[in-house]
């Protein structure tokens, strides 16, 4: 059987510079197999995803409470998903924050915080972050999604994708879920 790749991209040495591949097209049963057996996961319209804008793929819930993350792990090169607890930060007062993965500044309401429980602590310890409420990320760095980021950068998408995967693998293998 061969393992789904998701994103690929290689570290060129030569010219000291990341080498950004596509993510694949992913189906429902490709996906279904990235989760834990016991996690409940409800998945969107997978054809309407545009994947050649997607550096992992993310998604919440129509309720809201919970959110969804495939990625490809940078240890195997397997396909990886996390189930994600989504709490909303409301706030009376007008408040900028700024996603932890893509670092695009959002005006209140625009991000949430999302929290995985450590794999094998029994619910003991969970790690959160505050990130783009709706986890298009991939979307907002390429300035795919209106409005744009309160605080404008000059990276080019490389670098952005870079950060973007690093923030992200950082996050999840700090909760030993890759």
């Amino acid at each position: 059987m061969q393992v789904p790749r998701a994103v690929r991209g290689e570290l060129d040495l030569m010219s000291n510079c990341f080498i950004l591949w596509v993510m694949d097209v992913l189906n429902e049963a490709e996906l279904r197999t990235c989760f834990k057996h016991d996690d409940d996961v409800w998945f969107p319209d997978l054809s309407a995803i545009e994947w050649a804008d997607l550096d992992f793929l993310g998604w919440v819930h129509p309720s809201g409470h919970l959110g969804y993350i495939a990625t490809l792990s940078p240890n195997d090169g397997r396909l990886r998903g996390v189930v994600l607890r989504r709490f909303e930060r409301p706030t009376r007062r007008v408040r900028l924050d700024m996603c932890s993965l893509c670092n695009h500044v959002h005006s209140s309401g625009g991000t949430a915080m999302f929290t995985i429980t450590e794999a094998g602590s029994r619910g003991r310890r969970s790690i959160s972050n505050v990130v783009c409420g709706d986890l298009a990320c991939s979307l907002r760095i390429r300035n795919k999604l209106n409005p744009s980021s309160l605080m404008q950068e000059t990276l080019y998408l490389e670098a952005k994708v870079w950060r973007i995967l690093l923030h992200l693998h950082r996050w999840l293998t700090r909760t030993k879920y890759i």
